[in-house]
């Protein structure tokens, strides 16, 4: 149709062209039958030789007319063209036609046709684009992504750990890797080939990634291995999700050529610290874990954390057994402490109350973590003994801070107290006995239990909180809201106040649920009359969310890193 039309204007075009180059023509012999009459009238003379000179200044005023009009066509022509190129150049780009003069009738017809293939050559190109684009996201995502479950590869692991590690280095945070195995995948694959061995492995990834929350990392490094980084958590913390891991996996069931099979993992657990050597040591000493858990029986947890030390006291039960009695009898256990402050920076007043925290002595001078012996301890019932150490060392401590500064109640102390010392009978007696001793007023004495510590023996857990409770001490719920049944406890558990799980209070400035959660759990402590306590403080952004919940207290490396007893105390 619209070729049609074009057609039928053609003859229209060269009729208005006709005419407009007679009128052009005309303008000339125009300008010389003026010129001449005007110099006839001028000269008034008919010799020979003003008619000479008549003619002659006629004919120069025709050929400059003839001159100026070409100058004049030549601009307009050039001026057309200029303005079709810039259209032309910016319909290539993508932009729309936009509005132009019409031109003369052969330039008008090139105008259309150019604007039409500057336009279908943008079309092509944005189509070409978008091809690009698409094969540029597709070639990013299989750089970091395993083809077959789509989740993160080992290449994205690794860049992230080597950020995770500079911030335990430099930070002081605590953050920790799971390795999990698939037990006896090779069977799948033997029995019933390889396409079975990928289907369980593809199966296998939305159940794990099911009991993660969206900044956990969950990737496949290779085979039938899987990780989980779990950045800035406590070994509880890890030790619980891994097991969370275990039993979806344990309940989950593999369906193939009409055959259901259970399938388990053993998973790995190790911590990633201030002093955790580099990638290859982490990554080694998480394979080295898995691989302890398929020893034990398969489908279990192992956690297990290095601090630098030899090959037998990593890899054996014994060794972390023999340093845990030597820094006992040697004194290699320490204890560092970090202040509780008001999140409002306008409510400080100085370090009122702290945290006693558990180190132990390397070697070469750095301080391991509790997850790294802690797990050897309870399985050697060795947790009462340690406990006590801390009781009576943070209670030397406090008493010198009471004779320096003259004050019998010169601060607050928090203790962690473990699942073994809770359910212990004389333990309420041995308490009192050092307040005796030590000077130490019950008041100043703040204890953290967990709900795991808890359950062990609810009745004794109990009894023993109620009757040291009666001499002023206060209890505190320690990791609140990372168990499924921590509100239930607060029903059982005579407590004075709880410490909101770190787990929530991280996400608290970019996570709407963490958000609604921890106010949650803010405005049913004040309604109980609960005191709280806000752990994992680590940046402005959380401390103001916090105390825009209302969170009063809090504790993390934004408020103060954990410190030894002189840099608190007895600096000047």
């Amino acid at each position: 149709m619209a070729k049609t039309e074009d057609t039928h204007h053609q003859p229209e075009a060269r009729s208005r062209l006709t005419g407009r180059l007679f009128g052009l023509g005309l303008i000339p012999i125009a300008v010389f039958s003026a010129v001449f009459v005007f110099m006839r009238a001028a000269l008034g003379s008919t010799s020979n030789n003003a008619l000479a000179w008549t003619l002659l200044v006629a004919l120069l005023a025709s050929i400059g007319a003839m001159f100026a009009l070409a100058f004049l066509a030549a601009r307009t022509v050039v001026g057309e063209v200029e303005a079709v190129g810039s259209a032309v150049r910016h319909v290539a780009g993508g932009g729309e036609v936009p509005r132009l003069p019409e031109l003369t009738p052969p330039l008008e017809g090139m105008k259309q046709e150019v604007l039409k293939l500057a336009k279908d050559f943008a079309q092509q190109q944005g189509r070409l684009q978008e091809r690009l684009d698409t094969a540029r996201q597709q070639i990013f995502f299989l750089t970091n992504h395993d083809p077959l479950t789509g989740l993160a590869n080992r290449k994205t692991l690794e860049e992230r750990l080597e950020t995770v590690l500079v911030s335990a280095r430099e930070q002081g945070a605590t953050h920790a890797l799971l390795y999990l195995d698939v037990d006896f995948f090779h069977r799948i694959n033997d029995s019933f080939g390889h396409l079975a061995g990928d289907e369980l492995l593809r199966g296998i990834a939305p159940v794990l990634k099911g009991q993660l929350r969206d900044s956990e990392m969950l990737t496949r490094i290779g085979g039938d291995e899987f990780a989980v980084l779990l950045e800035n958590v406590s070994a509880q913390y890890a030790t619980e999700v891994a097991t969370k891991l275990r039993d979806a996996v344990q309940s989950w069931q593999f369906e193939w050529d009409s055959k259901a099979f259970q399938v388990g993992v053993s998973v790995g657990v190790v911590a990633i610290t201030r002093i955790t050597p580099g990638l290859a040591a982490v990554m080694s000493e998480a394979d080295t874990a898995c691989f302890t858990a398929k020893e034990q029986g398969r489908n279990r947890v192992f956690a297990f954390h290095d601090a630098g030390a030899s090959q037998y006291m990593r890899h054996t039960s014994r060794g972390w057994l023999k340093r845990i009695n030597d820094a006992l009898a040697e004194g290699a256990f320490t204890l560092l402490y970090q202040p509780i402050l008001p999140i409002d920076p306008a409510q400080r007043t100085g370090v009122r109350r702290v945290e006693a925290l558990l180190r132990m002595s390397d070697t070469g001078g750095e301080l391991i973590l509790p997850m790294s012996f802690i797990p050897v301890a309870e399985r050697y019932d060795l947790m009462r003994t340690i406990d006590r150490w801390v009781i009576e060392r943070a209670f030397s401590d406090y008493k010198r801070l009471s004779k320096k500064r003259d004050d019998p109640s010169p601060a607050e102390f928090s203790i962690n107290l473990s699942g073994h010392t809770l359910s212990s009978a004389d333990f309420s007696g041995f308490l009192q006995e050092k307040f005796a001793q030590y000077g130490v007023p019950p008041q100043s004495l703040f204890l953290e239990i967990t709900e795991t510590a808890a359950i062990a023996s609810v009745e004794r857990a109990r009894t023993l909180i109620e009757q040291l409770r009666a001499v002023g001490v206060r209890f505190y719920l320690d990791d609140f809201g990372s168990g499924l049944s921590s509100f239930n406890y607060l029903k059982h558990f005579p407590v004075d106040g709880i410490k909101i799980d770190g787990l929530f209070v991280k996400g608290v400035a970019k996570n709407y649920l963490d958000y609604a959660l921890v106010e949650s759990i803010q405005k049913i402590a004040t309604s109980l009359g609960l005191q709280t306590v806000a752990e994992y403080v680590e940046t402005e952004e959380i401390a103001r969310k916090l105390v825009q919940i209302g969170v009063p207290l809090g504790q993390g490396f934004h408020l103060s890193p954990p410190r030894p007893w002189e840099a608190l105390f007895d600096a000047p």
